[in-house]
């Protein structure tokens, strides 16, 4: 390693007289008298040569006592721990990628260093790496010797002329000229004292006019690094220091740590914010802060379920701020601007959290009349038109202008002629070229909430993924994303499955057909799962979704697979088109997903004999719950019954999973001269379909919830929910500490019935 080259390129920008003066320790380094972008480099090599390299750049950064430097790991960057790193700034990250490599964990860090700054990857040699990266999502019963993300990311660090690459046996530092930025970008720079540019001002003059005039609905959407949560800081700060009371949500607490952290920061500033925004009176800068602060408002952080956003009738609060709100479900958001006069959302629109386009793209749409949308591009953290990130966007976020944006004058065509002109292809992601590959990824990315950048590294590399693309000419105008589930991959694990005592990765649609039905050969059908499908914004509802879907099913009828089917977010309008396709909706889920807020269904389209036969079991299942009671049921759909509640006695299925269940038969117990009439006269055709040890469970299972009166009242509610188990408990004289000791109980009491013909 060239040891004087590598320091006076990596330390240059913080020499006395360079650029904007960063730095005041003085050094004996060549000097660049110009600013420069943030860059990146990349020391790729054996675990000897990348610690040593690591041990040459903290000696280098000690040369100077001001310069920050932080390493981090996966580890450390693991789950939530990764936002812990947003409010951080460092002249110098390093991200130590040997063990395992995550895009959204590089965006992350490279998102904490500052101007004139480099961002540092360490890695195994280039070689090595896409073979030896190591991958934590791979379905059941599937290996990958290679990683195509892995090896497209080389590639990119490869070919772009500003990265600079260490090695053992390569040496490239770009001259420093390369990172210098151009005059338009500092003719930009914002000097003003409170806020850090000028269309962040801007902003916050539409907020507080629209505020003044009780009319403030809008939406805050901009990149990461742009000042967005400072803005609603700031903004925050302006209303409770008038007195009034705002509501501030987001998924996690953690998420407005630097929104709270402008409140009150600006008390040096007070006049400057004074005069900007208290127009309504011309004393208002005379006044001493004491003064102020006595007629100080508050910010209540609340979740997003607290029924404080929900109530029509709540005068406490003036003003509701909903903080990333991508990551929330759009029905809850949908609620929250119902139910208050005055709101903001904000999100982030492209990062490591992901792309917040798709969320977007389904909620201005539904917004009020009058809603105002500011947008915020000017990055803070960085010049305009920062290398390092042009190449994570372009890179990791699939955030280029893609060959669809330029689809014109299809609006007017016929749409059967439009699909005649298409071509198809179904194959794995190994042979999408590179420009077909930012079309699909783009047009995901608008289809869905929040597509993040290790979704992307998932379908790159998961072996079990194909992509089934539609095409006029060069552009790619939609696209399905399909996953091979089920067969001789789950057979060791199928009865496991069956009785949900094993939960193996993947195969989503496989398991839950299997656990519904309580069948383990369920597990080892055939499947192809549409997981994804996204058509261009341009031709949506005009037959191109549906025809994706019936190639896709044509080539699953040529493989010779038992069933295609999907999982999606139930709406009136993807079940009627999963319908008219042919599927057969087999189960609606019962939890809200927390992206979407929808419950899941599940559909099915059976091509073999097999799955026709499970389809038919699953439809009678599903509608026996609304049948008139237990004994019109089915010798099969009892069977399922009794297997289900056997596998939650033995504690492998969930209350919520046999609730349904146990409501029915609580129906059947209403009263006991009700279940001794049904006991006592049964219909001689159902005694025939009925007969043995699963009947006689059930009406054991009926007199036992009659018995005990909790469980009856209990069961009468059609959906289970802690607190209100808590709440019958309670009234029964039971105490239970949450719902393991409740779920504990209800077994110890059902328990006899079901094992006394054991």
């Amino acid at each position: 390693m060239a040891l004087n080259q590598l320091r006076e390129w990596l330390l240059a920008p913080y020499s006395e007289n360079s650029g904007e003066n960063s730095c005041k320790n003085g050094s004996h380094l060549s000097d660049i008298n110009y600013p420069i972008h943030r860059r990146m480099l990349v020391i790729s090599g054996s675990d000897a040569y990348c610690q040593a390299a690591l041990s040459i750049i903290t000696t280098l950064a000690d040369e100077i006592a001001s310069l920050s430097v932080a390493t981090f790991t996966s580890t450390e960057l693991k789950g939530k721990r990764r936002k812990k790193v947003l409010g951080s700034e460092y002249d110098i990250a390093t991200l130590d990628c040997r063990d395992s490599f995550k895009p959204g964990d590089a965006m992350a860090v490279a998102g904490i260093v500052k101007r004139h700054g480099c961002l540092i990857l360490i890695c195994p040699e280039f070689k090595q790496w896409s073979s030896s990266a190591s991958v934590s999502f791979l379905s059941e019963g599937f290996t990958i010797t290679h990683s195509r993300y892995v090896a497209r990311f080389i590639e990119c660090l490869r070919t772009n002329a500003d990265i600079a690459i260490l090695s053992e046996s390569t040496a490239r530092l770009p001259d420093l000229t390369t990172y210098r930025v151009e005059e338009p970008s500092l003719e930009r720079a914002y000097r003003g004292s409170l806020f850090k540019s000028k269309e962040q001002e801007n902003a916050y003059g539409h907020l507080y006019q629209s505020y003044s005039l009780n009319k403030l609905n809008a939406l805050v959407t901009a990149p990461r690094g742009r000042g967005k949560s400072s803005l609603l800081g700031i903004f925050i700060d302006s209303v409770i220091r008038k007195g009034k009371n705002v509501l501030l949500t987001s998924e996690q607490r953690e998420n407005v740590a630097n929104v709270m952290s402008q409140l009150h920061r600006f008390d040096d500033a007070e006049k400057t914010v004074s005069q900007f925004h208290d127009t309504d009176s011309e004393n208002q800068e005379q006044r001493s802060a004491g003064e102020r602060r006595t007629s100080l408002g508050s910010v209540k952080w609340v979740p997003p379920d607290s029924e404080l956003l929900y109530s029509a009738d709540n005068t406490t609060y003036d003003l509701v701020v909903i903080d990333e709100a991508a990551s929330m479900p759009l029905p809850a958001i949908n609620r929250i601007i119902a139910n208050n006069t005055q709101w903001i959302l904000s999100t982030t629109l492209q990062g490591y959290e992901g792309s917040g386009n798709g969320f977007i793209h389904k909620l201005i749409p539904n917004l009020p009349n009058g809603s105002i949308h500011l947008t915020l591009s000017t990055p803070l953290r960085w010049f305009d038109n920062d290398p390092l990130e042009a190449f994570f966007n372009s890179t990791c976020s699939f955030k280029v202008n893609s060959a669809g944006d330029n689809l014109t004058g299809v609006e007017s065509e016929d749409s059967r002629e439009l699909i005649k002109r298409c071509n198809f292809c179904l194959s794995s992601f190994e042979n999408v070229n590179e420009s077909t590959l930012q079309q699909i990824m783009s047009l995901l990315s608008l289809a869905h909430y929040q597509t993040t950048p290790d979704d992307f590294m998932r379908l790159l590399d998961s072996p079990d993924v194909m992509v089934a693309t539609m095409k006029l000419g060069t552009f790619v105008v939609a696209a399905a994303i399909i996953n091979i589930e089920g067969g001789v991959r789950l057979s060791h694990v199928s009865t496991g499955i069956a009785s949900g005592r094993r939960r193996p990765k993947g195969h989503l649609a496989a398991q839950r057909l299997t656990l519904l039905s309580t069948d383990p050969k369920a597990a080892t059908h055939n499947y192809w799962r549409i997981n994804r499908i996204a058509v261009h914004p341009k031709l949506q509802g005009r037959g191109f979704g549906s025809y994706v879907v019936g190639k896709v099913v044509d080539k699953a009828r040529e493989q010779a697979l038992d069933a295609t089917c999907t999982s999606y977010g139930t709406t009136l309008e993807l079940d009627n088109f999963w319908t008219r396709n042919g599927f057969e909706i087999v189960d609606y889920g019962r939890k809200p997903n927390k992206a979407s807020g929808e419950t899941s269904a599940l559909a099915l389209l059976p091509l073999s004999p097999k799955t026709t036969e499970l389809v038919t079991n699953l439809m009678s299942l599903k509608a026996s719950f609304d049948a008139a009671n237990v004994h019109e049921l089915s010798k099969t759909v009892v069977d399922i019954y009794i297997a289900k509640l056997s596998h939650f006695i033995q504690g492998t299925r969930t209350l919520e999973d046999v609730w349904p269940i146990l409501h029915k038969l609580a129906k059947e117990a209403q009263s006991d001269a009700q279940f001794k009439a049904l006991s006592n006269a049964r219909d001689c055709r159902n005694m025939s379909r009925i007969t043995g040890d699963a009947q006689e469970k059930l009406d054991l299972l009926i007199k036992v919830i009659d018995t005990k009166s909790y469980l009856k009242v209990l069961f009468s509610y059609s959906c289970s929910d802690i607190k209100r188990i808590e709440g019958v408990l309670i009234n029964n004289g039971i105490n239970v500490n949450g719902l393991k000791e409740a779920t504990s109980l209800i077994r110890t009491d059902l328990r006899p019935a079901l094992e006394q013909f054991k």
